[in-house]
C-alpha cells in the first residue's frame, strides 16, 4: 500500500533488500543490482562488485556527476562509474530513501522494461523504514537556470514549504508519434505511481543507426522501449499513455535531480532537456552556496555534517 510523505522530513531505507536483474541499455550486457538496507548518514552508495575493492564504491553526491550521452553516470576519482541510474533515482527520489547501499556486476543499471514501475513494486515489496533522524535538505534562494542553444532547465523556488514541487517536462520531436509534448507531475508516490511510474524510454527509430554506432542502445529493444518511426509507435501493444514521452520526461527530471544525493525542495522547469542538461543544473546550483541554502530542520539536527555531501 502507497504511503504519501511530504514533506519528507527523516531519512529512510528498506526494511529488507531487494534484487533486480536485466540487461543494461547501452552495454547491452546483463546485470544483478541488488539495493541493501543502510545505516542513519550512509547516503546513497553504488558499488561495482566487478571492480577493484579500493575503486569499487561511488556514492550519490554533486561531485560525482559526469557527463554522459543518452543516461546519467555518476563516476568517483578512481574512474569507476555507475551509468543509467536515473529510473532507479527516480523512485528513491519519491520515496524518500537517503541511505542505501547498491551493488552491480556491471556498468550500468538494468533498464528492466525501460520505466521506473519495477522498481516501484520492488520497493513497495521490500517496505520503507523510516530511521530516526532527519534528512538532508535543501531549498532554494534564488531560481537556477542553465541553456544551451534553444534547451533549457531551470529550478524555481517555492513559495512556502505547504507548496508541492512540481516537475514540468515540454519536448519537441519531428517523429509523428511524438512531436511537441509537455506535462507537469509531483514527486508523490501515489501521482508518481499513477501517471509516471509506467513511461518508458522513447527513441526515434532513424537515430538508432548512428547511436548504435556510437556503442549505445545495445541492449536496447521493443520490451524495453518506444521507438518511433515515419508512420508511428513500432510497439505492438503500443503507448501506455498518449503523451509517454513527455511523461517520462519528467520521470528522468525527477531522478537526475536526485543525483546530488539531497532532496532539493524546488520546481523543476525543463525544454527539451536531457541527462547532460540536468547535471549541468545540478552543477551551476551546488557550486554557488549563494542559490542555495540547507533547511532548518537540517541545521538544526546537524545532519549537514554528513559526510556523503562533500564526497
Amino acid at each position: 500500500m502507497t504511503k504519501e510523505w511530504w514533506p519528507v522530513t527523516n531519512q529512510r531505507t528498506l526494511s529488507q533488500p531487494l534484487r533486480l536483474s536485466g540487461l543494461t541499455l547501452h552495454a547491452g550486457v546483463p546485470v544483478s543490482c541488488t539495493v541493501a538496507p543502510a545505516s542513519v548518514g550512509h547516503g546513497l552508495i553504488f558499488r561495482r562488485l566487478d571492480s577493484l575493492p579500493e575503486v569499487a564504491d561511488v556514492p550519490v553526491a554533486p561531485g560525482r556527476l559526469v557527463a554522459a550521452p543518452l543516461c546519467s553516470r555518476i563516476a568517483n576519482e578512481g574512474g569507476t562509474s555507475i551509468s543509467t541510474l536515473e529510473h532507479l533515482m527516480a523512485a528513491f527520489r519519491v520515496y524518500g530513501i537517503t541511505n542505501a547501499l547498491i551493488t552491480l556486476d556491471g556498468p550500468e543499471v538494468p533498464i528492466l522494461d525501460g520505466s521506473a514501475l519495477p522498481w516501484v513494486r520492488a520497493i513497495e515489496e521490500a517496505g520503507i523504514f523510516e530511521q530516526d533522524c532527519v534528512a538532508p535538505m535543501v531549498e532554494l534562494r534564488r531560481q537556477v537556470r542553465v541553456s544551451y542553444d534553444d534547451r533549457h532547465a531551470t529550478l524555481i523556488p517555492l513559495q512556502n514549504r505547504e507548496e508541492t514541487a512540481t516537475f514540468t517536462a515540454r519536448i519537441e520531436f519531428a517523429s509523428i508519434g511524438i512531436g511537441a509534448q509537455s506535462f507537469s507531475g509531483e514527486a508523490k508516490p501515489a501521482f508518481f505511481n499513477a501517471e509516471i511510474a509506467a513511461a518508458r524510454s522513447f527513441v526515434e527509430a532513424s537515430e538508432l543507426p548512428a547511436l548504435q554506432s556510437k556503442g549505445l542502445v545495445r541492449g536496447g529493444s521493443l520490451a524495453n522501449a518506444v521507438v518511433f518511426d515515419a508512420v508511428g509507435v513500432r510497439n505492438p501493444e503500443g503507448l501506455r499513455f498518449p503523451d509517454e514521452p513527455a511523461r517520462h520526461k519528467v520521470l528522468d527530471a525527477m531522478g537526475d535531480m536526485y543525483l546530488g544525493g539531497v532532496q532539493i525542495l524546488a520546481h523543476y522547469q525543463g525544454y527539451k532537456a536531457g541527462h547532460a542538461l540536468h547535471a549541468a543544473l545540478l552543477r551551476a546550483l551546488f557550486a554557488d552556496e549563494t542559490a542555495w541554502r540547507w533547511t532548518e530542520e537540517s541545521v538544526a539536527s546537524k545532519v549537514v555534517a554528513m559526510d556523503h555531501f562533500r564526497r
